[in-house]
Formats: structure tokens, C-alpha cells, sequence
């Protein structure tokens, strides 16, 4: 009966308002008891069908993925953040808040993989190609259910242990060394 088309994706309640996610808008409602609710229909990129446990608040921000992106809702409207993941069309968003970290399983044809956004630094980054079931972050350690084998794993939380060597790579985009006026660079910092 709100008069949009298409059937509901997703719901959630964001800074003490219950918003209805569809993939071409979203419903939020205002009011303390029935006879007062109002319900503002905001057109705008909603939650990809089949992406509903892709919600998730990080700080004050929901993060959702959206049909082409992912995307970050401070209140007012979406806004993308997935620009760096390129064009591979994704589905079946799995998500969860972990520290200031938006950790998202999804799949792209047949691979899955697992994506960490880190909210401070503004940046991606790949982990593997592990698929849970379900995430959930709880004192200080995020959760996963392995849905290949339906064991509860810890993916993150206090280290008691080194962990053996890691296979890693850094990539960066182009660093200017064909620019005219015969720039170079003298150095080239990493944190880690």
C-alpha cells in the first residue's frame, strides 16, 4: 500500500528510524505510535534483491549493497563507495560491522569473495574467497558460519598466536614516471 513498485529487499532501523529498503527506493518511517507514523518515500539506489543481509551500521553509517555498488547512507541519501572494485557486477551480499570495518561476502558468476572496508582510511581490501552462511560481530570478535561445512568460525578478534607466513601483494595505479615535464618519483612510502 506505500506505492512503489517491486517487492521489499531489506529492512533496518537507522538512527532510531525503521527504514524499508526496495532497489529503486526506500521507505522511512517517522512517529512514536501508529496514529502518527508518516512514511517518506525517498527514490534512490536500495538494496539489491537478495542482498538484504548486506546491511549493516559501522559508526552512524549504513552500508548496503545496492544493485551496481556498494553503497554508504548517512541519513540523507546513498552515496557510492565501491568506485575501486571496478566493473564486476556482484550478488548475494552477506555483511557485517566489525570495529570500523564493513566486512561483505559476495559472488560474481561462480567465485566468491570476501571484501573488508576499512571506514577510517576509505579503502578496499581483498581477503579470500571464503562464503559464509552468516556474519556476526559480538564483544570484539567477529563470527562467521562456514557454508560449506556449517562450523561457527572466529575470523577476527585477540591474536594468541602468530599466524605462519601470509601470502600478500600490493598493487598501486599509475605513478606518473610518463608525465611530461620529466617528473619522477624520489620515494615511495608503505605502512603496514
Amino acid at each position: 500500500s506505500v506505492g512503489t513498485d517491486g517487492p521489499f529487499t531489506g529492512a533496518i532501523t537507522h538512527l532510531g528510524y525503521p527504514i524499508f529498503f526496495k532497489e529503486g527506493c526506500f521507505h522511512k518511517i517517522y512517529g512514536s505510535y501508529p496514529a502518527a507514523f508518516q512514511i517518506q518515500d525517498t527514490a534512490c539506489r536500495g538494496v539489491q534483491r537478495g542482498c538484504s543481509r548486506s546491511l549493516a551500521i559501522v559508526g552512524e553509517i549504513l552500508y548496503y549493497k545496492a544493485r551496481h555498488a556498494v553503497c554508504a547512507f548517512d541519513g540523507s541519501l546513498p552515496t557510492e563507495i565501491s568506485y575501486a572494485l571496478g566493473d564486476t557486477l556482484y550478488k548475494d551480499a552477506i555483511a557485517a560491522a566489525h570495529g570500523n570495518k564493513y566486512y561483505i561476502s559476495m559472488v560474481s558468476g561462480s567465485k566468491n569473495v570476501m571484501l573488508v572496508y576499512d571506514t577510517e582510511l576509505k579503502m578496499w581490501f581483498k581477503e579470500d574467497d571464503f562464503r559464509p552462511a552468516a556474519l556476526c560481530s559480538c564483544n570484539d570478535i567477529l563470527y562467521a558460519i562456514d557454508s560449506a561445512t556449517g562450523k561457527i568460525m572466529e575470523l577476527s578478534g585477540a591474536v594468541d598466536a602468530l599466524e605462519d607466513n601470509v601470502e600478500w601483494s600490493a598493487e598501486t595505479g599509475d605513478l606518473g614516471l610518463s608525465s611530461p615535464d620529466t617528473k619522477y618519483i624520489s620515494r615511495l612510502v608503505v605502512r603496514m
